[in-house]
């Protein structure tokens, strides 16, 4: 199966082998499968709380099984993601995608709470949201995370932020984002204009929060 752009751009991130990634809200797994197709790993965990999902997935890795090299590990898990148990001694990278913003940064923060220091400690997060941002990366940032990269995609006239956090990384996370802007471009013109038209829509809802939220993202086209 080709992966999406967006899958494309998580497998590019993965460029040196790890112990394990876990590939969470995994959907149909395409992710998952092209890393253990390349050997990205020594073990790929599949990870969603939908019993259905998982139970096509788990058959379908049996169906393929032939296709994958002869040494290639995985472990399909139905549960929360939250109830994670990062493997100890190992350099984890966990990929969360296609969820909003808001459940992702509580699934961040139950997989750092359910763990040991060092073990979150040598784990990399790749997240993409699919949307709430903003909200987000503030949270990140106060769990303690900072930035490893960051991107902007466009796919099918859609934006994905696509973001890499750390522990280890000293680089601040900022709540709109920096490297990943080039206002250069008309797309990302257009993904900051979406954004202020989304919030100054909210106003009405907290405008104390969503005026702050604006004039942060307004100070990029400003600077």
């Amino acid at each position: 199966m080709k992966l999406s752009k967006r899958l494309n751009a998580i497998n590019a991130l993965i460029t040196n082998p790890v112990d394990v990634i876990w590939d969470c809200c995994c959907d149909h797994g395409y992710l998952g499968i092209a890393l253990l197709k390349r050997r990205a790993a020594k073990q790929v965990n599949f990870v969603d709380v939908v019993d259905k999902i998982m139970a096509e997935l788990s058959e379908h890795l049996t169906n393929i099984s032939q296709t994958l090299p002869s040494d290639a590990q995985y472990k399909v898990h139905c549960q929360d993601v939250r109830e994670i148990k990062l493997v100890p001694n190992a350099l984890n990278t966990v990929v969360i995608a296609g969820v909003g913003g808001e459940l992702l940064l509580k699934l961040v923060a139950g997989i750092i709470k359910n763990n040991c220091a060092a073990s979150v400690a040598s784990t990399r997060f790749i997240v993409c949201p699919i949307h709430h941002t903003y909200h987000l990366r503030s949270g990140l940032a106060k769990l303690g995370l900072g930035l490893e990269s960051e991107q902007l995609i466009t796919e099918n006239n859609r934006y994905y932020e696509l973001i890499e956090v750390s522990q280890r990384s000293t680089t601040l996370l900022t709540s709109t984002g920096n490297s990943m802007w080039d206002l250069n471009h008309a797309s990302h013109r257009q993904y900051l204009k979406q954004l202020l038209n989304h919030y100054n829509k909210m106003l009405n809802k907290d405008e104390l929060y969503y005026q702050k939220v604006i004039t942060d993202y307004k100070k990029l086209s400003d600077a």
